[in-house]
């Protein structure tokens, strides 16, 4: 199984575990021998990326966990989806309204990809950005989409529970059709095209911008054709609501609010904060989904989808090499799904980044398990807050965090 490196700790000889993907296209496939023009070429392009390579002594040493299976589905949706989104985008860009005819032929790519994923269930949501990315919403609708459609999967009887709830029905009899769902979020930030400039944008946005992008839930509703599912219409135009009544456009309560545009409004914020090619301020999985469980803006989310959402989407990766503050460097072996901040790592590198010897490879083990291993950083990022998971208390806050809603981001995120 893989072991992830930075561009800058790739040697000649490496093999790649997975492919190095550039957008949805394959720019070095899986299985290829690593030189010296390889690792150059991707210092052009692709710098800030994290590549996974064999490691063939931790494999006969340890059983990791093979998530290539989960990777597998969510490229193909995510590149399936973003085809869709892409004609969508031109056509809004160019003026054209989107009719019954164009949007049916997106609904058979939709259904197709609803087909595919039962057919093909994942235990994992892995969403891989591509340092390449040049169309943010085309990227963005497509990871919304997938990850909206992993946790529905997983929460077909609170879906089922709350569509009751909201109809005032007993039973309906389509209460587990996803439909809605996918098509929203494929759509979901199409009010947001028009306003595409405002993700160049330095600095906070002037009162007329940000009334703009308040409005683009409400606009995005309003562009779709009139022969679409009139739910598919009311989840986009809510999918800013905050179960606290902090939301746009409305300031709904979070019981009125409909369950999918709960579940599409945290895959919406995981997708945007992770998202380094837009916004400035974005960051990595590891504090946005410590951000979204614990951090002030908690009250934002559906408790039961958050809840789920942090168990199928793991923020430290299989093969990732975390720093100790010990000096040495462990690694990610195995997820967790009842704490995502706590994977099964190996100790498995010296102070000096060299593999250590058979004889001095120890078991693995819970991360923060060990009160004498603490983690220190994934990266370039330090994660030591970590450490302290245990000591917090159920509503702790994070360091002040930005207030006044000025940039792009904090409409999107958390």
């Amino acid at each position: 199984m893989p072991i992830m490196l930075r561009v800058e700790e790739l040697e000649p000889g490496m093999v790649l575990a997975c492919s190095v993907m550039n957008e949805f296209s394959v720019l070095l496939a899986h299985g290829r021998k690593l030189n010296e023009f390889d690792i150059r070429a991707l210092g052009r392009k692709l710098p800030e990326i994290m590549v996974q390579v064999v490691d063939p002594v931790l494999d006969e040493m340890v059983d990791f966990e093979d998530d290539s299976h989960d990777r597998e589905v969510s490229l193909e949706v995510r590149r399936n989806i973003s085809t869709v989104t892409k004609k969508v985008s031109q056509q809004v860009r160019m003026g054209v309204a989107l009719d019954a005819d164009n949007v049916a032929g997106m609904q058979k790519v939709i259904e197709e990809m609803m087909a595919y994923l039962q057919d093909n269930p994942v235990t994992m949501a892995v969403i891989e950005q591509s340092g390449g990315w040049s169309d943010y919403l085309q990227e963005h609708s497509a990871n919304v989409f997938y990850l909206s459609l992993v946790i529905g999967n997983t929460l077909r009887n609170y879906v089922k529970q709350e569509r009751e709830r909201l109809s005032a029905a007993r039973k309906l009899s389509n209460a587990l059709n996803l439909t809605p769902l996918a098509t929203a979020a494929m759509f979901h930030d199409i009010g947001m095209v028009p306003l595409e400039h405002l993700y160049d944008k330095e600095g906070p946005l002037s009162e007329e911008e940000r009334a703009l992008v308040r409005a683009h839930p409400t606009q995005g509703a309003a562009m779709l054709p009139e022969e679409i599912d009139p739910m598919v219409r009311l989840v986009i135009r809510q999918h800013h609501e905050n179960m606290d009544q902090t939301g746009y456009p409305d300031q709904l309560p979070g019981d009125k609010i409909n369950i999918f545009a709960r579940i599409i409004r945290v895959a919406d914020a995981y997708a945007a904060a992770i998202s380094s090619k837009v916004y400035q301020n974005a960051k990595s999985p590891i504090p946005v989904l410590y951000e979204m469980l614990f951090g002030k803006y908690r009250s934002f989310y559906d408790p039961v989808v958050l809840k789920v959402f942090a168990s199928i989407t793991q923020p430290l990766p299989i093969g990732a090499k975390l720093k100790l503050d010990t000096g040495k460097w462990a690694v990610v072996v195995k997820h967790n799904r009842e704490n995502p901040f706590k994977p099964m790592v190996m100790v498995a590198f010296d102070e000096w980044g060299d593999p250590l010897g058979r004889d001095e490879l120890e078991e693995p083990f819970p991360l923060g398990e060990r009160a004498d291993i603490k983690v220190k950083s994934f990266g370039d990022e330090d994660i030591s807050f970590l450490n302290t998971l245990e000591e917090q208390p159920g509503d702790i806050e994070l360091a002040e965090v930005e207030q006044g809603l000025d940039t792009l981001l904090e409409f999107c995120y958390p």
